[in-house]
């Protein structure tokens, strides 16, 4: 039996330990691979649920702003009715205070003109304080007479043919009306002076007579 060298056996060792390294650094890079790849599937897993938190949170803002928005408008609309009630007992007092400025200027002056300018001068100075009240809330007069009629803001309650006017005007205020913005108070009772319809021309003229 032929026995080896320990220079051979030395060099089959040394091919032993480099086999076993190679294959121990083959399956380490295996194990690498895998364990990025599954770093890499973490990460992007973790990417899609922070867009995700983050679309909801981008519509959990709009919803608050538009629920912001809608309180905004609820709560103007419910301040707009509370003064459109405390407008309407106002402008009835004013109506009032008018209608006894207009009735004591028909009064015969007499022994008592003083006193009649006096009461006059304040019944006049309650109503323009009245109007500034109303103004103070945001509360105008519709404006009315010569204005174009709108039934948004006039009540017609009395109609005209006119041959002067070539739309429906406003010629007389009956009644003032008052609003808030937008929101009607009262409508304006107005006289409208409607366009007078056109008379159709004749088509063919008479004959004229010979003598």
């Amino acid at each position: 039996m032929t026995q080896k060298k320990p220079i051979e056996e030395m060099e089959e060792k040394k091919e032993d330990i480099s086999s076993e390294k190679t294959q121990s650094e083959d399956s380490a890079d295996v194990t690498s691979g895998e364990n990025l790849n599954k770093k890499d599937e973490e990460i992007a897993g973790l990417k899609k649920e922070l867009e995700e938190q983050k679309d909801l949170m981008i519509r959990r803002q709009a919803d608050f702003e538009n629920y912001k928005k809608r309180s905004a408008k609820l709560q103007e609309d419910f301040k707009k009715t509370a003064i459109k009630d405390f407008a309407c007992d106002i402008i009835n007092i004013n109506d009032d205070l008018i209608r006894a400025i207009d009735a004591s200027e028909n009064l015969e002056n007499g022994h008592h003109e003083e006193s009649h300018k006096s009461f006059v001068d304040g019944v006049r100075m309650i109503s323009g304080r009245i109007l500034e009240t109303l103004k103070n809330y945001g509360i105008e007069e519709i404006e009315a007479l010569d204005k174009p009629f709108d039934p948004n803001f006039h009540e017609a309650i009395e109609m005209e043919d006119s041959e002067h006017h070539e739309i429906d005007t406003v010629t007389k205020v009956h009644q003032k009306g008052f609003k808030l913005d937008e929101l009607v108070i009262r409508s304006s009772k107005v006289k409208v002076s409607k366009p007078s319809p056109k008379k159709p021309e004749d088509e063919t003229e008479e004959p004229k007579e010979e003598n």
